[in-house]
């Protein structure tokens, strides 16, 4: 008689058959909370002196023994490589790092006292549920079946002693606290966790992980990809929390940490894995290693155009780095039958790289002058060489939507991808917008032309770009949420709209044929560029109950457009109403419009105001 449900995520009868992805057990997340499900917020500091010897914990960690005949060479090819910046994997057939930690006592004695401050497993089981079925799909830094194995080994293992042990533990927080940003949802409407207040579980998962981050490097120096998972996951929270200078530095370390653990070479041996090895293991685990690395890139290569910075990891780099193996589906979807040659799961990712590593071949353009010449090459070979690569699930043209139903996460990652295209061609043409009228002016003829058809391609291109990010929105319920792609793809876009609003000789409202865009044909008209800035902010204005990064874009983008609102009014004999809702001017920011209100009438914002666009992401920088 088989074994009745151990009611624990992923369940013992998943895990034994191999599929823990598609466990479907639920822990109760609305019951009350127990006395130790979250443990008091005492500081560690406050704490230590009480601790007389090891502390009782719910997972008793075994000392590493100190004699053994390995641990002098192991210490001394530490401090060698710290001392000269050797690297394992310099080294043909590499040395191998033991990965049981010779530190003194009281270092995994603190390491036991904060395992024994987490939260409970019902806590953790849910979150860590709510991760892989609906977040996991946005970035996949972790292959869903290999890390709940992992977890699912991590709970039964009696005497964690390596350091991949404390690794994954970081991991399992850091995951957790990522996935309560994006709580409440329409899945889970309340602020609570088996009684608990959210903010509250995430300040414990992300206090107690920060002190494991610190131990980590105490006990290894070099990492593992767990190291650079809970680095990644780090970073992207506080990408949801809106704070994009220390997101670059996030991706900075977490780019460092995947060097130094060679999580991009196959030479690596994944010895911190915490189940045991045979061949299918460790290639799945070298799978895992391909896709984070890809993941990493992904993430560098649009943070650094975003930010016209040098990406931090090296385009050579990514061509043995990808990924080599097929897995239609790791999200627990429940149809039985996937038709033939659907994408894999990975397939958004891996068309993220492609499009990464084609921008990267041109460099950053900071502080260089634009060509409009070359602005437009740099177009037209995106078009004939990236765009027919797309995948049919997520071309622009024909879409093949056969894989939709079958493949839940699909719709969205086919407009993910669409958001990150849209808003790289309008990174290409930007700079048309910040061209001094007297560069302009020494421009050839030929030259002005063009930049008056690149600057209507960009307007459509944004035009795409807000509808892509509504549509993605809605597939989130519509409701609040902290996802950055949707913050600020929805900010840029509407600036960028509102901004060819301003420039009095933009060609709006012509009857001649529609423009073309990616193969996207539309006409652009000032209606239709107002209205989509005015949906635009009053969406930035929504979210910003819980994002400080929309709060801050949603102030910047309402007084833009209180400039063009008093401008067209002004100027044109068009009543405004045809224009603008006048709805949005009860929104909440509406007090806030009125700071331009001294400026009076003028016949262009482009020349009556030459600093403006500057001043507009000037001051978008300086919010918090």
């Amino acid at each position: 008689m088989d074994s009745q449900c151990n009611r624990e995520y992923p369940c013992n009868h998943c895990t034994r058959r191999r599929r823990p992805e598609e466990c479907v057990f639920s822990s109760e997340p609305t019951r009350n909370p127990s006395h130790n499900a979250l443990h008091p917020e005492k500081s560690l500091n406050e704490t230590k002196g009480q601790i007389q010897g090891p502390v009782p914990a719910r997972l008793p960690i075994e000392t590493p023994a100190l004699d053994g005949p390995n641990e002098h060479w192991s210490s001394q090819h530490s401090a060698l490589a710290k001392s000269f910046g050797y690297f394992e994997d310099k080294f043909p057939g590499g040395t191998k790092t033991a990965l049981r930690d010779s530190s003194p006592a009281s270092t995994w004695e603190t390491i036991h006292y904060e395992f024994s401050r987490m939260p409970e497993r019902r806590i953790l089981d849910f979150l860590v549920q709510y991760f892989v079925c609906e977040l996991n799909w946005m970035k996949q830094i972790v292959h869903a079946p290999r890390f709940l194995t992992h977890y699912h080994e991590w709970w039964e293992n009696s005497k964690p002693s390596l350091v991949a042990d404390v690794e994954f533990a970081t991991l399992i927080l850091r995951v957790c606290s990522y996935a309560t940003q994006f709580l409440p949802s329409p899945l889970h409407a309340i602020d609570q966790i088996c009684g608990h207040p959210l903010s509250d579980i995430r300040n414990t998962c992300s206090s107690i992980g920060d002190n494991l981050v610190k131990l980590c490097e105490t006990l290894d120096w070099k990492g593992s990809l767990f190291r650079v998972q809970h680095l990644i996951f780090a970073a992207l929270q506080i990408s949801c929390e809106g704070r994009t200078d220390q997101f670059w530095e996030g991706i900075a370390s977490a780019s460092r940490a995947a060097q130094k653990a060679g999580i991009h070479t196959d030479t690596t041996l994944f010895e911190e894995s915490l189940v045991p090895q045979n061949d299918t293991s460790k290639e799945l685990d070298k799978e895992a290693r391909r896709r984070t690395f890809c993941s990493l890139y992904v993430l560098d290569s649009h943070l650094s155009r975003q930010l016209d910075r040098v990406p931090f990891l090296p385009d050579h780099l990514i061509a043995g780095s990808l990924p080599r193996m097929h897995f239609v589906s790791e999200t627990g979807s429940t149809s039985t039958e996937i038709p033939a040659g659907a994408p894999d799961i990975f397939t958004e990712r891996l068309m993220q790289v492609q499009l990464g590593h084609f921008w990267r071949q041109f460099g950053s353009r900071h502080n260089c002058d634009y060509d409009p010449t070359a602005g437009e090459q740099r177009y037209d070979k995106f078009y004939a060489e990236y765009l027919p690569s797309l995948h049919p699930a997520f071309a622009f043209d024909r879409t093949d939507t056969t894989w939709d139903n079958a493949l839940t996460k699909l719709p969205m990652q086919r407009q993910l991808l669409h958001i990150a295209i849209f808003d790289s061609v309008c990174w290409n043409f930007r700079p048309v917008l910040l061209l001094k009228p007297d560069y302009v002016a020494r421009l050839p003829p030929y030259k002005r032309v063009l930049l008056q058809s690149q600057k209507r391609r960009l307007g459509l291109v944004a035009l795409k770009e807000l509808e892509a990010v509504t549509s993605l929105h809605l597939m989130f319920g519509g409701s609040s949420t902290r996802f950055a792609a949707i913050i600020f793809n929805t900010f840029e876009a509407a600036v960028l709209l509102l901004c060819l609003c301003t420039h009095v000789d933009f060609p709006f409202d012509q009857a001649d044929e529609n423009m073309d865009a990616l193969g996207i044909h539309a006409k652009l008209t000032y209606k239709k560029a107002i209205q989509a800035s005015e949906q635009a902010i009053s969406r930035l204005q929504m979210l910003a109950e819980l994002s400080d990064m929309a709060a801050s874009g949603a102030q910047v983008a309402a007084q833009l457009f209180a400039k063009i609102a008093k401008w067209k009014q002004s100027s044109s004999p068009v009543p405004l109403a045809d224009y603008i809702d006048t709805s949005f001017w009860q929104l909440p920011y509406s007090a806030n419009i009125g700071v331009y209100d001294d400026l009076g009438p003028f016949p262009s914002l482009e020349q009556a105001y030459p600093g403006f666009m500057s001043e507009i992401f000037s001051s978008a920088a300086q919010k918090p």
